[in-house]
């Protein structure tokens, strides 16, 4: 074992630390939100056999590992390019925005519900698309734009079938009606496009690629499904319906700093204790240990 002295920890090794944290937390929530979590065990593991092959002065082993981690470098960002232009996407809306969209009121909330419970009586087919926090323009393409004022008028006349946009997709973006009659990207998950119709299978391909929720009333049954994080769900009743679209807008509204603060330190904090251990353990074994 190799034995040395402990380096004293000054400012820069603090920050050191904490900037290795934050980037080792972002790749395990990427993981965990792209529900890759098994590549994400696989790198630890090679990490740690890295690791041990350093400390043991292993140098063939550890020559090899570093030839093979600029090629698996290359391999991810090639397998998982929808996910880095993802990653990066979020990051600059975070850098411009500060990650926070308008809210929406409880007036604009009711107008929702109210035309998606007519239109399931009525079995008119509807795709309603709320905008979060991710950038839309790579996913949505044709279309007319609106920016117009939300009402249950306007979405009725946007999707009566005699309108030009009804088969369409209606894109709400801060409280407004900002493009109708756009096309969606059509989900890749075929397990679940079975009995799918084209509204739905669009609505989940869009939540598979970005944050925004999707409203779908199915024309055959007068159903509502809601899109969201990368699945479809059939709403059992209004309130169900409600609840969401409510939370949505919750989630994507300015938050007070005090809460914001609360929030994160509340979640996710199993990654953040996984993220700080990795970097204090390879602070010590590269940095804060030195040989006699």
């Amino acid at each position: 074992m190799m034995g040395g002295v402990l380096k004293t920890i000054g400012i820069a090794d603090v920050l050191d630390i904490a900037l290795v944290s934050t980037l080792i937390y972002a790749l395990l929530v990427w993981f965990k939100r792209t529900k890759t979590a098994f590549v994400a065990m696989g790198l630890l593991m090679l990490a740690v056999v890295y690791t041990i092959a350093r400390i043991m002065g292993m140098y063939m082993t550890v020559w090899i590992f570093q030839g093979f981690f600029a090629v698996l470098v290359v391999a991810i960002v090639v397998i998982f390019q929808e996910e880095v232009r993802h990653i990066f996407e979020r990051i600059a809306v975070w850098s411009l925005h500060g990650g926070a969209n308008e809210s929406s009121s409880p007036k604009e909330v009711e107008i929702l519900v109210h035309s998606v419970d007519n239109f399931a009586r009525e079995k008119i087919g509807a795709l309603i698309v709320l905008h979060g926090l991710d950038p839309l323009d790579r996913h949505v393409e044709g279309g007319w734009e609106l920016n117009g004022e939300l009402s249950e008028a306007i979405l009725e006349s946007i999707f009566d079938s005699h309108s030009l946009g009804h088969d369409g997709a209606l894109l709400i973006e801060h409280g407004k009606v900002a493009r109708f009659g756009c096309l969606l990207p059509l989900s890749k998950e075929y397990a679940k496009m079975t009995n799918l119709g084209t509204r739905h299978t669009a609505a989940l391909g869009l939540a598979e690629r970005t944050d925004a929720l999707s409203i779908v009333v199915s024309e055959e049954k007068g159903t509502i499904s809601v899109a969201e994080r990368g699945e479809l769900k059939v709403m059992p009743d209004l309130q169900a319906l409600q609840d969401i679209v409510e939370r949505f807008f919750l989630e994507k509204a300015p938050k007070p700093t005090g809460e914001s603060l609360v929030g994160f330190f509340t979640h996710n904090t199993r990654e953040k204790a996984i993220a700080l251990g990795v970097s204090i353990l390879m602070w010590l074994f590269f940095i804060g240990i030195n040989p006699r």
